[in-house]
């Protein structure tokens, strides 16, 4: 019985550290995803420039 009780306890903080995990590899994903959005931006610029140079 107490085996029982203490193996879901354990379930618990699994889950809850899986949570945790989820929560910050979204975080890394969407930062991820927003610096390459910027860079694509920054050589598009770069990009219009050099043309504005030679045009």
């Amino acid at each position: 019985m107490a085996k029982k009780a203490h193996s879901g306890h354990h379930i618990h903080q699994d889950s809850e550290r899986a949570l945790a995990k989820n929560t910050a590899a979204e975080a890394r994903a969407k930062a991820a995803a927003r610096d390459m959005q910027s860079s694509a931006a920054k050589t598009r610029g770069m990009q219009q420039k050099a043309q504005a140079k030679r045009g």
